[in-house]
């Protein structure tokens, strides 16, 4: 009866060390929060990119070596922050963004864990270079780990949507080209 006891006893007690060590599955709950929480990184990216605060946008990226960022030209290829800097400074001087508008097409993914999220998403932003205020399309998809329990931006792809060049357009003006 003691082996048993003592048999049992061991069973509950690795059965609570395997629990303890599995990762914790966030609610539906956890994932909102911190859904909120990953947009309002992207929310303050585009604010401090307008204001041009070097210090405030570097702030928001991970230290990790994995980090990389791609930018809207082929050349804007940045594996760490200093790299990230030097870009900063340069389109500081060559543009201002007069207007942010509000985040749109936001998809959100988090890890089962909370430790990773993905997010593609469109802001729209009036931006003055040269003199000419255009208005554009900024795409972005951003991955960002979980650091200090606060997110940081690992990986970051910006593109500047064009207007007319969609497949569809394209296919419609060879059709008239070859009229």
């Amino acid at each position: 009866m003691k082996r048993i006891m003592l048999g049992v006893l061991s069973l509950l007690v690795v059965m609570a060390l395997a629990s303890s060590c599995a990762p914790k599955k966030l609610t539906q709950e956890d994932i909102a929060k911190e859904k909120k929480a990953v947009e309002s990184v992207a929310i303050n990216y585009s604010k401090l990119v307008a204001a041009k605060n070097t210090d405030g946008v570097l702030g928001l990226f991970s230290n990790s070596p994995e980090l990389m960022v791609l930018g809207t030209d082929s050349a804007e290829v940045f594996k760490n922050k200093v790299q990230m800097k030097s870009l900063l400074e340069v389109d500081w001087q060559l543009s201002d963004i007069t207007k942010v508008g509000v985040l749109q097409n936001v998809s959100i993914l988090i890890s089962n864990d909370g430790g990773l999220a993905s997010m593609l998403y469109e802001v729209p932003w009036d931006l003055n270079l040269a003199g000419q205020t255009s208005h554009v399309l900024v795409r972005y998809a951003m991955t960002m780990v979980k650091e200090n329990n606060e997110w940081h931006i690992i990986q970051l792809l910006c593109q500047m949507a064009t207007v007319g060049q969609s497949s569809e357009d394209m296919l419609e003006q060879l059709k008239n080209v070859k009229k």
